[in-house]
C-alpha cells in the first residue's frame, strides 16, 4: 500500500472527469430524444432537483455528504492500491475536488440538456479552472479565440474535402435516412411517418446529395428557410401545390408560419439524424447540434391542464352521457377519458388494452386490487409502449369500481365470448387505436363545452392528474411510477424495483379527488350506468 500523492489526485480526477463526461451524455440523449414537452420538463426539473438537494444537503448536513464520498473514495483508493488516511491534506483535496466536481457536472447536463452546444473541452476546461490542479494542461494557453479559430479551420478543412468524399460520406440523404429508421426500436407508423417526413426536409431544401456535402452554412440556411414556411404547407390551398423553395420565397407574415414548437421539432429530428450519421462516419460534424430556438414561454406552459371547474363541466351528467353515446355502445368515448382522470394514463395505453389486461393483485397476501396491466405483448403486435418505462401495472381508482368497470368487464367477457379487446369497437389505423376517441373528444366534445384550445386536448388530462398530484404534495417518484416516466436516477431506473401495487395505490391512486372547493368533490357517481341493460349480445 502506498501513500496518496497529487499526482495519485490528479488521474482519479481525471478518471472521473471522463465518467461524467459519458454520464451526462447518456442523460442528456435520453432528455433531448423525449418529443413530449411535459416529460422534458420534468426531466430538467429533476436534475435541477437532485442538485438543490446536494447543495442544502452540504449546507444543512455536510457530514452526510462527506461520508457518502467517502465510501466511494475508499473503493477507488482500495483498488490502487493506496492507503486511505482521511486525515491527510492530500484526501481531503480529494474528497473536496470530489464534491466540486460532482456540483459541476449537474451544470453540464443542464447545458447539454439545453443543447448549448458546448463541447467535453468546455468541460474539462471548465473543472481545470475550478479545481485549478492543471488535470489536462493540453488545455492551458488555449484562448477562446484560439477554439473558435480551430472551429473555423475544421469547417474550412471540411468544405475542401467535399470533393474528395469517402464512401461512406458519399452516401445520400435518402438511404441515410431509411438506414437510421431502419435502426429505430419499434416505431409505430404514425412515428415513422412523421420522423420521415421531417427529415426529408433535407432533400426538399437540397436535392438528395451525399450526406458529407452537408456543411454549417447550408444548415444555417435550412434552419432560416423552415422558419419561414407557412403554416399547414401541405393543407391550406395556396401552399399544397408549391415545392418547398416556393413555400419559402412566398415570405408569409410571421403569425401564418409554422411556430417555434414546429420548428424545433423538426430541428430535433434532423439533428438526432445527423448525430447518427456522425456515429455512423456518414458526415463528420452534426452541425444541427445547438440550433434550437429559444421559446419565448416555458415548456410547461405549452400545454394547458384542466381545472377542476372544467374536469366538473366535462363529466357533468347531462354533458358527458349524452354526447358520449354509451347507450349506443360507444364505450369508448364513455371510458377512456374516465380511466385517464383518474390513472393519468395515455390515450393509446387505454385503447390497446385487452380483456385480460384487467387483473387482480395480492397485497400483502390477502387484500387484492384491481388493476390495469399495461405491457408490451409478442403476440399481439398491435401494442406499443412508447418508452421502457411505460410497462407498469396501475392499480384502478375506486371511482371507476364505484361506476361499474369490473362489471363492465365482465359483462363482455359473458356476453362477448369471442371478444378480446376491452374497446372492440375502436378500429387499428397508423399504428394505433386512438382515432376515432381522438377525433370524437378534440374535435366534438370538447369545441362543444367551449373548452376547447390550441393547447388542450386529450393528452391535456394526462397532465392535469400529474399537476394534480403535484398540488398534493405527492411524492414524483410515486407519480412518475403510476405515469410510466423515467425516474431520471440512475439507481431508481436501473437497479431500483418498481413500487408494489399497494404503495402506489396508497400514495398516488387514492390521491385523485377532484374537488370544486374544499368542501365540493365533483360527482363522478351520477354518471353510474346500468351495464346489464346496456352491454347486450351484439358482436362486433
Amino acid at each position: 500500500m502506498k501513500n496518496l500523492s497529487l499526482e495519485d489526485i490528479k488521474e482519479i480526477l481525471r478518471i472521473e472527469v471522463r465518467k461524467s463526461i459519458l454520464h451526462s451524455s447518456h442523460i442528456s440523449e435520453g432528455h433531448n430524444e423525449i418529443y413530449d414537452s411535459m416529460r422534458k420538463i420534468e426531466s430538467r426539473e429533476k436534475i435541477y432537483s437532485r442538485e438543490i438537494n446536494i447543495r442544502k444537503s452540504l449546507l444543512t448536513n455536510s457530514n452526510e455528504v462527506k461520508e457518502s464520498v467517502d465510501k466511494k473514495l475508499q473503493t477507488i483508493l482500495e483498488s490502487l492500491e493506496i492507503t486511505l488516511d482521511k486525515q491527510s491534506l492530500n484526501y481531503k483535496k480529494l474528497r473536496s475536488s470530489f464534491i466540486d466536481l460532482y456540483l459541476l457536472r449537474f451544470k453540464w447536463i443542464k447545458d447539454m440538456m439545453d443543447e448549448s452546444g458546448r463541447t467535453d473541452e468546455d468541460f474539462r476546461r471548465e473543472v481545470d479552472e475550478k479545481l485549478d490542479m492543471n488535470l489536462f494542461p493540453e488545455l492551458v494557453g488555449q484562448t477562446q479565440s484560439q477554439v473558435q479559430q480551430v472551429t473555423v479551420n475544421q469547417e474550412v478543412h471540411t468544405d475542401q474535402k467535399v470533393s474528395s468524399l469517402s464512401k461512406h460520406q458519399s452516401t445520400s440523404i435518402s438511404v441515410g435516412i431509411d438506414k437510421f429508421i431502419s435502426e429505430k426500436y419499434k416505431l409505430t407508423s404514425k412515428s415513422e411517418m412523421m420522423m420521415r417526413t421531417h427529415i426529408e426536409m433535407l432533400i426538399e431544401e437540397f436535392g438528395d446529395i451525399s450526406l458529407g456535402k452537408l456543411d454549417r452554412g447550408m444548415c444555417v440556411k435550412f434552419k432560416d428557410d423552415i422558419r419561414k414556411l407557412p403554416r399547414n404547407r401541405s393543407k391550406i390551398q395556396q401552399y399544397r401545390n408549391l415545392d418547398f423553395h416556393e413555400q419559402v420565397s412566398l415570405n408569409v407574415d410571421e403569425k401564418d408560419r409554422i411556430s417555434t414548437t414546429t420548428v424545433n421539432n423538426i430541428l430535433g429530428y434532423v439533428s438526432s439524424f445527423m448525430k447518427w450519421s456522425r456515429i455512423n462516419g456518414f458526415v463528420e460534424v452534426n452541425f444541427f447540434e445547438g440550433m434550437k430556438l429559444k421559446k419565448q414561454i416555458r415548456q410547461r406552459d405549452e400545454r394547458d391542464r384542466f381545472t377542476e371547474k372544467e374536469i366538473k363541466k366535462i363529466f357533468q351528467k347531462h354533458n358527458y352521457i349524452e354526447f358520449t353515446e354509451v347507450e349506443n355502445h360507444k364505450y369508448s368515448n364513455y371510458w377512456t377519458p374516465l380511466i385517464s382522470v383518474f390513472s393519468g394514463m395515455r390515450l393509446n395505453e387505454i385503447c390497446s388494452l385487452y380483456l385480460d389486461n384487467i387483473i387482480q393483485e395480492k397485497v400483502n397476501g390477502r387484500k387484492k386490487i384491481w388493476c390495469f396491466n399495461i405491457l408490451e405483448e409478442p403476440d399481439r403486435p398491435d401494442k406499443h409502449l412508447k418508452t421502457l418505462s411505460s410497462k407498469r401495472v396501475v392499480p384502478i381508482h375506486d371511482t371507476l369500481i364505484d361506476l361499474g368497470f369490473i362489471e363492465f368487464v365482465e359483462l363482455l367477457k359473458k356476453r362477448h365470448t369471442n371478444r378480446q379487446r376491452l374497446f372492440q369497437e375502436l378500429k387499428y389505423g397508423e399504428g394505433s387505436y386512438i382515432r376515432n376517441v381522438s377525433y370524437f373528444f378534440n374535435k366534438k366534445y370538447l369545441p362543444l363545452l367551449g373548452l376547447k384550445t390550441d393547447k388542450k386536448n386529450f393528452h391535456s388530462i394526462r397532465h392535469t392528474v400529474v399537476d394534480h398530484l403535484k398540488q398534493r404534495l405527492v411524492d414524483i417518484s410515486f407519480i412518475n411510477e403510476l405515469v410510466g416516466h423515467h425516474h431520471g436516477n440512475i439507481d431508481l431506473d436501473r437497479y431500483g424495483k418498481g413500487f408494489t401495487t399497494d404503495i402506489i395505490y396508497n400514495k398516488c391512486v387514492k390521491k385523485i379527488n377532484y374537488e370544486t372547493s374544499h368542501t365540493r368533490g365533483i360527482d363522478f357517481k351520477s354518471l353510474k350506468m346500468d351495464w346489464k341493460k346496456i352491454i347486450t349480445t351484439r358482436v362486433w
